[in-house]
């Protein structure tokens, strides 16, 4: 669900389109794009189905995670920093109803999801940031290969250096990236002090 309380895509879809519909622009006047907060909302039964144990520490119940009897109750108890305004209850109970509807009906007329089997209807009721982050860029600062910051003009920033997902210029993420560039950055930074 987005911040709004509206469903924007398909959940079973396991392609980065869903990456550009979480970020797509849902009609906010304010021009804010629709990025985040997404939430999953799900109930006991999906608990029960999957396996999950939703406490901590397996849940971040700081700002990430909720939980409440009714999804009324559900909206108004999420408070997130990154929440430009409340989940509207009314709303997100409309679209969950909407949800149980496809699942009666076995078809979902709003983003063709195949057979939705199984209702959002046993409490406690659940919500769950899902927001999607993205990583890999080929984007971000350039450096020499020492690690330091190079500006406009290609001249060395005195000082500044960069490693991992920040630092532009080729597609290796993870610990590697920044394992690696954070030691040649140190070192050269203790050689030149």
């Amino acid at each position: 669900m987005t911040q709004e309380g509206r469903r924007f895509y398909d959940e079973t879809v396991n392609s980065y389109d869903f990456l550009a519909a979480a970020m797509a622009w849902h009609g906010d006047p304010g021009k804010r794009n629709g990025g985040g907060p997404i939430w999953a909302i799900f109930d006991h039964d999906a608990v029960e189905r999957q396996g999950w144990d939703p406490t901590p520490p397996y849940v971040d119940p700081n700002g990430y995670f909720y939980s409440a009897d009714t999804i009324v109750e559900l909206a108004r108890r999420i408070q997130n920093e990154f929440q430009a305004t409340p989940i509207p209850a009314a709303t997100l109970e409309a679209t969950v109803a909407r949800y149980n509807a496809f699942v009666d009906a076995g078809t979902d007329t709003d983003f063709g999801k195949p057979a939705p089997f199984h209702k959002i209807q046993t409490p406690p009721f659940y919500a769950a940031w899902s927001t999607p982050l993205i990583h890999d860029s080929y984007t971000g600062l350039r450096t020499n290969p020492s690690a330091q910051v190079i500006d406009y003009q290609g001249e060395v920033i005195a000082g500044l250096y960069c490693a991992g997902e920040s630092q532009g210029g080729f597609n290796q993420h993870g610990l590697g990236r920044s394992l690696v560039f954070g030691r040649i950055a140190a070192r050269h930074a203790a050689s030149s002090g």
